[in-house]
């Protein structure tokens, strides 16, 4: 059992998100606008978040910023969107969600994307220090150095990093990364290209010449040290 703050100013959805995540054995609480969730985030240290992007008061972009750089919390998000648009997957990877659901969607592709990012959060912490070329990874302080440019990658930008960091001359398949990241048997869609485009343009927005991810179509993902 997990303890789920769920975020969301449609009190429909959002009694139906919690209903259903309480039969599923979690501890649910619920907050109608951003200001409440931030409080109750606060109050209640959530081990997972269900946030709506389209929030009154406090948006879910500023309220995941928040989340992570003000209150210094790492528990996975889940960001709701009603718009299917690149850009604001991109704005959702880069505020520090982990991952993202298209509204509407259905409750059991919610339940296998909480459980997955879950598994995840409890695993064991990784720690020490991945060099790859100009790319140097300190796990422990979640931070990345690219030549004498320091970059703070939101979580999953950052995990994939790790994983093409681990093994730099091997190419891995899309198949690999997404059970990597997001679990066996999580619904996928375009979010590893999601993903794949945040962490470029992260490096980019730091000022970075180097692209880190080489696509090999067909084939998957490698990673580029130099």
């Amino acid at each position: 059992m997990a303890r789920i703050l769920v975020i969301e100013d449609d009190p429909v959805i959002g009694a139906n998100v919690c209903d259903f995540l309480q039969r599923r054995g979690h501890a649910c609480d619920y907050a109608g606008d951003g200001y409440l969730g931030l409080a109750l985030a606060v109050r209640q240290a959530p081990e997972l978040v269900v946030l709506d992007l389209n929030l009154p008061r406090l948006d879910g972009l500023e309220w995941c910023r928040r989340f992570r750089n003000e209150l210094h919390e790492d528990a996975p998000v889940i960001m709701l969107t009603a718009r299917d648009e690149l850009d604001d997957k991109l704005a959702g990877f880069d505020a520090g969600a982990d991952d993202y659901l298209v509204k509407p969607f259905e409750l059991p592709e919610l339940a296998v994307r909480v459980e997955a990012l879950l598994r995840r959060a409890q695993g064991r912490a990784l720690t020490g220090v991945i060099v790859a070329g100009r790319i140097r990874i300190d796990r422990e302080a979640r931070s990345v150095r690219v030549d004498d440019l320091e970059l703070r990658l939101p979580p999953k930008p950052l995990r994939l990093l790790e994983l093409l960091a681990e093994r730099p001359d091997k190419v891995f398949s899309r198949e690999t990364l997404e059970r990597a990241i997001w679990g066996e048997d999580a619904f996928r869609d375009e979010a590893l290209r999601t993903l794949v485009a945040a962490t470029r343009r992260a490096f980019a927005q730091a000022g970075s010449t180097l692209d880190p991810i080489e696509t090999l179509h067909g084939h998957g993902y490698r990673l580029r040290t130099q």
